[in-house]
């Protein structure tokens, strides 16, 4: 069945998450939210909360987040279209017509099912003793009969007519058999296989439906990897591979991990990360952006650590600003040694990969550090007022592309504190000599504040306060308003704009599990004590801030930095006099 595009978005305006969700959990109402057992974990006490005002469900135990049809997909284990269709069919909301022309549908048929029977054509090859060569190679890759098969590889005989004589024999015409975009046609209007002597990866679209076939070379025929030509069904700029296989793995871990290439992604998941796509030897545009945020809110980019995966991640981080939002975000991991993360795992291991794709570098951040690359400036030496604004132009050039409102105050806010508190004093020590390591990692070369364990560990207490006390996500007073307040920890900053703004923080899954000890820990504590003590965290905050910064400051501040600290500290003590 077919339905018109802003079909779904009605069925969200009519339909309340309330009424879905009640379907399989016993709801109590609360305020104007309601509240149970999330049914995508066991839990004894209710953490899940939905809200029909805003449209959405939350779960505070294991981070699960959506609509009306992102549950019924999970619940269901549903697709899009089915779930859509499901919600449709429950409230009796009629699905509009959109007209089905039979014709082309006959036609898309028979395009699927010869691209079925060509993998299924490779599949075999790569297992006979033509294939002898291939399997070695994929041997030598690490990658075992077991994967190979899981991900269909096959192998193209180095031939220029197999595969063509092959769908001559399934009955395909030649009409079909060119409009499959793995067959060409030469100056004698002869038919050959594009495809020869390759090892050959094929690409599905979102139904694990057959599209187009990725094949690389075992020989020394150029180029290394080929791709079929795009047709009707298969468009490089809206396709990723492995995407099918992987939909579950980021529905469960919360984020998607992008990769360059083919044996990129079968690395990973050959190794237990499953949640991996991959591009199809293009660079990764808007429309794949775009794919991947319909899936999943956060994005994660794992280019090769060498100078053109810099290039590649720079770039992905201009296109993705319209896009971003509260919710919407990406990330880049940077391998170290100029390592694709292939070669990576190979050297480290898959653990040691997953510790640098949690800890990969928000978009804030790595926009701060590209302006610094683009403009040739070493901020290890000192930074000229001239090179701040060009700086500070480059960065509000890129801010204003932003569509999110909200996102764009929070990235302004964060780059005007970048300028102030890493660059006002860079190169001041040691005669402007540099100061930084000499690492390969992108990811080592920004900028890390001291004390982070500290910094996090206040935070922490922070959200706590105000996951026990809600009137505090609305807390202003002349020297703090927590909407804009920027944490010392960049991590806890982004955590508690997530939490004031009610949206996802799956993200923070190990986090929120100290975050709930420390509210176990607050047991009695009323609203006045919890406050004097919230304002006693937000100034110990600021003044880590500040203590920070003392590494970096010249002779001529010190007596002002001084000053300031110990207005700072009095406040503190006066405080906290009045909570003992």
């Amino acid at each position: 069945m077919f339905f018109p595009k802003d079909f779904p978005e009605k069925l969200r305006s009519t339909v309340l998450v309330s009424e879905i969700v009640g379907k399989k959990v016993r709801l109590k109402q609360r305020g104007k939210e309601f509240l149970g057992l999330c049914p995508f974990h066991n839990e004894k006490t209710p953490s899940f909360t939905i809200n029909d005002q805003k449209g959405f469900y939350h779960c505070f135990g294991c981070q699960a987040h959506g609509d009306i049809i992102s549950f019924v997909m999970n619940a269901e284990r549903m697709d899009y279209r089915d779930a859509v269709i499901k919600i449709a069919g429950d409230f009796g909301i009629a699905i509009p017509r959109v007209k089905y022309d039979e014709a082309k549908e006959d036609k898309l048929s028979r395009d699927y099912l010869l691209l079925e029977k060509s993998a299924q054509f490779f599949e075999k090859n790569l297992y006979e003793d033509a294939g002898k060569e291939a399997r070695n190679y994929l041997k030598k890759r690490g990658l075992n009969s077991n994967i190979a098969k899981k991900f269909r590889l096959g192998f193209a005989l180095d031939s220029y007519e197999k595969l063509t004589d092959f769908l001559r024999a399934e009955n395909f015409s030649e009409t079909e058999i060119l409009r499959s975009g793995i067959i060409g046609k030469n100056e004698k209007n002869r038919l050959y296989d594009k495809f020869r002597n390759r090892i050959i990866f094929p690409i599905t679209d979102k139904k694990n439906r057959i599209i187009a076939f990725g094949g690389r070379s075992i020989g020394d025929d150029m180029p290394k990897y080929l791709n079929s030509a795009e047709t009707e069904i298969f468009k490089k700029n809206q396709t990723l591979y492995n995407l099918a296989n992987a939909r579950s793995a980021i529905f469960s871990k919360g984020f998607a991990i992008v990769v360059e290439g083919y044996m990129d992604a079968i690395a990973l998941a050959a190794n237990g990360i499953e949640n991996v796509i991959a591009g199809l030897g293009t660079a990764l545009g808007i429309e794949h952006l775009k794919e991947l945020f319909y899936t999943t809110d956060k994005i994660v980019i794992c280019l090769d650590g060498d100078a053109a995966g810099i290039r590649a991640a720079k770039r992905v981080s201009e296109i993705a600003l319209p896009l971003i939002s509260a919710r919407k975000n990406i990330a880049f991991a940077f391998l170290p040694g100029g390592l694709d993360p292939d070669d990576f795992i190979k050297k480290s291991g898959s653990k040691e990969l997953e510790k640098i794709l949690l800890a990969a570098t928000p978009l804030s951040e790595s926009l701060f550090e590209f302006a610094l690359t683009e403009l040739g400036i070493d901020k290890n030496k000192k930074i000229s007022a001239e090179d701040k604004a060009k700086i500070e132009a480059n960065l509000n050039a890129k801010i204003s592309v932003i569509a999110d409102f909200t996102t764009k105050r929070h990235f302004s806010s964060f780059f005007k504190n970048a300028l102030f508190f890493r660059l006002s004093h860079s190169g001041e020590k040691n005669g402007g000599k540099k100061t930084g390591g000499g690492k390969n990692n992108f990811s080592s070369k920004i900028h890390l504040k001291p004390q982070s364990d500290v910094a996090e560990n206040l935070g922490k207490q922070i959200i706590a306060l105000m996951l026990k006390f809600p009137e505090l996500t609305h807390f202003r007073n002349q020297r703090f308003d927590i909407h804009n307040l920027h944490l010392s920890s960049e991590k806890m900053t982004r955590l508690k704009d997530l939490i004031i703004e009610k949206t996802d923080i799956s993200e923070f899954a190990n986090e929120m599990a100290e975050i709930k000890n420390l509210l176990a820990s607050l047991g009695n504590t009323d609203l006045e004590s919890g406050l004097i003590k919230f304002r006693i965290l937000l100034l110990k905050d600021l003044l880590l801030q500040v203590e920070s910064q003392c590494m970096e400051i010249t002779d001529h501040k010190i007596e002002e930095i001084v000053n300031y600290k110990s207005s700072l500290q009095f406040e503190i003590l006066d405080l906290e006099r009045q909570i003992i």
